[in-house]
């Protein structure tokens, strides 16, 4: 199961939005702010951390669960483009 997981905000949502992860069999693809991508790293071999600038790289795959957590017009933009 490919999983992708959009939230950017403050440091303490991504904190509290990552036992998430326990929660899903498979690779786990998250979408966060630059800042955000450090307490994503190396905290489960299955899980792709990208900046919100490396977006794009998230775009490899197909996803068979896709979670937004963001309401902002940009990301929704970038949504649209998201294979699920």
């Amino acid at each position: 199961m490919n999983v992708l997981i959009i939230k950017l905000g403050a440091t303490g949502d991504v904190v509290r939005t990552t036992p998430l992860m326990r929660r899903f069999n498979g690779n786990i693809t998250w979408v966060t702010a630059a800042t955000n991508t450090v307490l994503l790293e190396n905290l489960q071999d299955n899980v792709r951390p990208f900046s919100w600038e490396e977006r794009e790289r998230a775009l490899d795959r197909h996803y068979d669960l896709a979670i937004n957590l963001e309401d902002t017009l940009d990301v929704g933009q970038y949504w649209k483009t998201v294979k699920w």
